[in-house]
């Protein structure tokens, strides 16, 4: 591989969130330690040069890598292509993000010819105009978070609900109808071109063996042999996500305080930290606090000192979801909270200035209450993961989950859905507790078995916090051994060099199959000479059956059969 390759990263919106959170990481582990100090990275390891193409990069909604001016990554950021609208007036959505996914493809290789691999995710829209249309040399890898198509149907990540997609009957007239049978042509086509698109990778990298087996379920062509496999084995591979925590690296400078800090006994809050999207199943921990409130209020368990519940997570008030659902979020905790005559959830933005004095009111132990937290900090979010006696993950089939394992690096025990991404991350009984789910029957929700499991979980946690810490201290320890940096650094590189000896493949294949000029040259020879042969056998047959005279030539009659025709010269 070059000695500084450069890697062009292709992403759609440069926001708070997982994908974004994986983008940053990978870029960083491509510039290995050269834009981070505080980097672990030895010298010998290699490092290369990075260029970043987004269409949106909010200052005030993004993650402070890229935050101006004084972001690390900032200088690398290209934002193109935001005047290419999010949608259309009526809809049409996925189709705008692939006229944008398409745009940055375009200024990606305009401003970057000589990159050595360019790495797109979220959208494969552009990947054929790279491999197909300009075939460039470069290694074109598409990372895969989970299949679009799976994410914008009527289900909870390629799931669907029992209420899900079954409402479209007959109802409603025949425009009604038609403007249905219209949205499912519309997006039958894309759901078909984001397979088709997403094959012409060199390589295609996806975040989970969950969404490896989602991946083969959805687009089984992308598994069938191709020719250049038989030299580099199988296209499909899997890069785990990984973290760099800055608290982690300063307990390791000191291991005195990393043991210190560990086997102390947490009482801070019951902590969850998510996007405000209703998928992300928020409610569920709501009404898990619900049943504890109960058994400590109204059932007088005194096992159990309740801390407070704070829910933070990524919101964008430009975000309609993340609107609505926040005050759904909202009415449902006032409801649990007035049922045991406790003050009101409270909501702290990222410029409020009681977000940094809350943390007195919050950590105290048995100071039961629910508070909301917007788009966190990286500051905040530090002190979270410092304080939390328990982080609780609610969503159903997630691709994959970075929140799970910056907590287990924190040393802080994980509640999840047993499910997903957290399946691979989170060990049962070991580093948390996983929670068999179903789904939650509306005004039954205290009956729930997943409500149950959750609450009993919270509570087995808080009310035995030896073994809490014990259990965070091995969350830990496989954080470091599995989805560390360094483990993450070096299967990056091996995929790189992998992508671009593949475009380098493919490019020469390509370029063998166009014609030479003196196999050119040869070709529009003999194609001459077979024009004039038959033109003189022509000539031959027409003389011989007495259809053209001995001294006429086959041109000058055709001339004159013209001039007679049309009345004008050749």
């Amino acid at each position: 591989m070059t000695k500084q390759p450069l890697v062009v990263f292709i992403h759609l919106d440069l926001g708070i969130g997982g994908a974004e959170s994986l983008v940053l990481n990978l870029a960083k582990a491509t510039l290995q330690s050269s834009s981070d100090p505080n980097n672990s990275a030895t010298d010998d390891e290699p490092s290369g040069k990075i260029s970043i193409y987004t269409t949106h990069c909010s200052p005030t909604h993004c993650y402070d890598e890229v935050k101006p001016p004084n972001g690390p990554l900032y200088p690398f950021v290209n934002v193109c292509g935001s005047w290419i609208p999010r949608k259309l007036f009526f809809g049409g959505t996925a189709l705008c993000s692939a006229l944008r996914m398409l745009y940055l493809t375009y200024r990606a290789i305009k401003d970057n010819p000589q990159a050595n691999v360019f790495v797109i995710d979220v959208l494969p829209t552009g990947v054929p105009y790279l491999v197909n249309y300009c075939n460039v040399r470069a290694g074109v890898l598409f990372y895969c978070h989970f299949p679009d198509q799976l994410l914008t149907m009527d289900t909870v990540n390629g799931e669907r609900g029992s209420s899900g997609g079954n409402n479209s009957s007959n109802n409603g007239g025949l425009m009604i109808r038609l403007l249905k049978y219209l949205k499912r042509l519309y997006r039958g086509i894309l759901d078909k071109t984001e397979e088709v698109t997403m094959s012409y990778s060199d390589l295609v990298v996806v975040n989970s063996l969950f969404t490896r087996a989602q991946v083969e379920k959805t687009f089984p062509t992308l598994f069938l042999p191709r020719d250049d496999e038989r030299d580099h084995g199988e296209r499909i591979k899997v890069l785990y996500p990984a973290i760099e925590s800055s608290l982690s690296r300063e307990r390791a400078n000191n291991n005195n305080t990393d043991e210190m800090t560990t086997n102390k006994s947490r009482t801070g809050p019951i902590v969850s930290l998510n996007r405000f999207e209703r998928k992300k199943n928020v409610a569920l921990l709501l009404h898990a606090y619900d049943l504890l409130l109960d058994r400590v209020v109204s059932k007088g368990d005194l096992t159990i000192k309740l801390p407070p519940l704070i829910i933070a997570g990524g919101y964008d008030p430009l975000n309609v979801e993340n609107v609505e659902h926040l005050a759904e979020l909202r009415t449902l905790a006032d409801t649990i909270l007035a049922r045991y005559n406790l003050p009101r959830s409270k909501v702290y933005s990222p410029s409020s200035d009681q977000d940094s004095t809350s943390s007195a009111t919050t950590t105290q132990e048995g100071n039961a209450s629910i508070e909301f937290h917007l788009s966190v900090s990286n500051t905040k979010r530090k002190q979270l993961l410092s304080t939390a006696c328990v982080w609780c993950y609610t969503p159903h089939r997630e691709h994959f989950g970075i929140v799970p394992l910056e907590s287990m690096d924190a040393a802080v025990p994980v509640v999840a859905i047993r499910s997903g991404g957290p399946m691979e991350t989170i060990v049962d009984g070991v580093t948390g507790i996983l929670v068999d789910y179903e789904p939650i029957i509306v005004g039954q929700e205290k009956q729930s078995a997943t409500v149950c499991g959750f609450a009993d979980a919270i509570a087995k946690l808080i009310s035995h916090p030896e073994q809490t810490a014990e259990m965070g201290q091995r969350g830990k320890e496989r954080v470091h051994e599995i989805f560390g940096m360094e483990t993450f650094r070096k299967q990056w590189w091996e995929l790189l060099e992998e992508a671009q000896s593949r475009g380098r493949k493919r490019h020469d294949r390509i370029c063998s199959s166009y014609p030479s000029l003196e196999s050119s040259i040869a070709r529009s020879l003999r194609e001459m000479l077979i024009v004039f042969l038959l033109v003189v056998a022509l000539t031959w047959t027409l003389r011989t059956c007495g259809m053209l005279e001995d001294d006429t030539g086959l041109i000058g009659t055709l001339q004159v059969h013209y001039r007679r025709i049309v009345g004008d010269e050749l």
